[in-house]
């Protein structure tokens, strides 16, 4: 159910987006190597209406939702209208900060907002349903070992796959990489890649651990 004045707080953030994008601002590269961003890690950037309808659908009411990387906290709004609880994890200030004001006093009850390093934050007890809509991420292995040990048992993320996203199963098993002998692989560290001779091109990718990038140290 949405809240009165969500729709105008959102419509706000839509419209404040090219101020926001603090990366080009004098200090911010500072900032990033201060907190371990890799690459575009830090970057603020919003994602079009498809992408934040698909990770909406995984959503069910009775989920606990960690969204790592919530920016301007848009979607953070639109999930907690669907979930029991929204923790909304955003390192930057200057874009979190902002936000906060345009909300003002419509920040809905359910709707936590904090301001911290994910690679700091502890995650809470009970998180079902985490979200990371970040193409660029580095330490996508780092969040899935930390969130499969809470107990998550899915991850929201278009990071893996650099397209669209994907729910990932946090509870199924991973195979053993030299398992795998033709078809897609997807690793826990967040590297993809195919294996073989290319005869199964549509088919699914088998979940694995320990894969070329992981033994290589190329992924985090």
């Amino acid at each position: 159910m949405r809240l009165a004045g969500v729709d105008l707080a959102l419509r706000r953030l839509k419209s404040d987006t090219e101020q926001q994008r603090v990366q080009f601002q004098e200090g911010f590269g500072d900032f990033v190597a201060g907190h371990e961003l890799a690459g575009w890690e830090g970057w603020f950037s919003p994602y079009d209406e498809g992408t934040y309808s698909t990770a909406l659908s995984h959503v069910a009411p009775d989920d606990v939702v960690l969204e790592i990387g919530a920016g301007d906290l848009r979607l953070a709004l639109r999930i907690a209208e669907r979930a029991r609880r929204v923790y909304a994890l955003e390192v930057n200030p200057l874009v979190v900060g902002p936000a906060l004001q345009i909300i003002g006093l419509r920040l809905p009850r359910n709707l936590h907002v904090v301001c911290a390093n994910a690679l700091d934050f502890s995650i809470p007890p009970g998180i079902t349903t985490a979200v990371l809509l970040m193409r660029h991420c580095q330490h996508f292995g780092v969040y899935f070992d930390r969130l499969q040990a809470a107990g998550c048992r899915q991850l929201l993320t278009n990071a893996r796959w650099r397209s669209g996203v994907e729910a990932v199963n946090l509870l199924t098993p991973r195979l053993p990489f030299e398992q795998v002998h033709e078809g897609w692989y997807a690793c826990r560290c967040g590297a993809v890649g195919y294996v073989g001779r290319g005869e199964r091109p549509d088919a699914p990718p088998s979940e694995v651990r320990n894969c070329p990038a992981c033994q290589n140290g190329k992924m985090r």
